[in-house]
């Protein structure tokens, strides 16, 4: 049995370069760090006196709470959630992709 790939590749995170590797890929990494990154930028908005490390803290906190409520969700609840927000998505896809008269 062959063991995957690890990618490695280099984010920024509020102004801070990291070399991260992991399994899933390049564009995931990207991705996660861009919402982390995100996050603190958000936190550093209403909260410009804090320092970087618990700006990274609170993001940690935010972030860890909301993958607790997402776990706590009714499996109903969290299918019903994704099925309008793909219902939303082909509606949009619909729409830009309607021949122009």
């Amino acid at each position: 049995m062959r063991m995957a790939q690890s990618a490695r590749t280099t984010v920024e995170i509020f102004g801070r370069r990291f070399e991260l590797r992991g399994s899933e890929g390049s564009e995931h990494l990207e991705e996660l760090a861009r919402y982390v990154d995100r996050r603190m930028r958000e936190l550093a908005e209403v909260s410009p006196q804090v320092d970087t490390a618990k700006l990274a803290v609170l993001a940690a906190l935010n972030i860890a709470d909301e993958l607790f409520r997402e776990q706590r969700t009714e499996p109903g609840a969290r299918n019903e959630r994704f099925k309008k927000r793909v219902e939303g998505l082909v509606k949009r896809l619909d729409e830009v992709l309607e021949p122009h008269e």
